[in-house]
């Protein structure tokens, strides 16, 4: 645990309440202060594959670590913005189903650790494409809070965040069907 890709990992989940804090703030200053805070976090999640597949310093830990980190921070900040009426009406449809989704696959996770199935769950490029569009749109949605509720920003942020469901599901499912193929 003592290599920098699972530090950084360690350190999305040390530094979630303190983003969920600011978000959850009616304090302007500290919603701005959430947008940055969500970029960095955002960031490592990057930086800490980055360096784990060029340095050649990948582990188990790290690779159970990572996309609980990532489910964290997703349902984390959804949740948040549903419960600050960001999200909200129609709009709370693409949040729970992605919440729904991450459930379904740390539970697929689980169950393929402790059953005989061979079948590993790898990160597909549909996975990290729908990780870096639910991490554009929430840094929107975010954005909009930052700036008195902006609702272009707003708009834009959520027809993405519908954008990520959709890839959000087929990813899902491809998971579903490599477990179960």
């Amino acid at each position: 645990m003592k290599n920098l890709p699972n530090i950084l990992t360690l350190s999305r989940i040390i530094l979630l309440p303190l983003l969920l804090f600011m978000i959850l703030s009616s304090n302007v200053q500290l919603n701005i202060y959430s947008v940055v805070l969500f970029i960095a976090i955002s960031f490592t999640d990057f930086l800490d594959g980055f360096i784990a597949r060029n340095q050649d310093s990948t582990s188990d830990f790290g690779k159970m670590l990572d996309p609980i980190a990532d489910k964290l921070l997703v349902v984390g900040v959804l949740i948040s913005l549903m419960i600050t009426g960001t999200i909200e009406d129609l709009n709370i449809v693409p949040a729970l189903l992605i919440i729904s989704r991450e459930i379904f696959i740390s539970g697929l996770r689980e169950f393929v650790a402790n059953s005989k199935i061979e079948n590993m769950i790898e990160v597909s490029n549909i996975g990290k494409i729908k990780t870096a569009l639910q991490m554009i749109s929430l840094t929107l949605i975010l954005l909009s809070i930052s700036f008195q509720n902006s609702i272009v920003i707003l708009n834009i942020g959520i027809i993405l965040l519908w954008a990520s469901m959709i890839l959000t599901l087929i990813s899902g499912f491809k998971y579903y069907r490599t477990i179960f193929n």
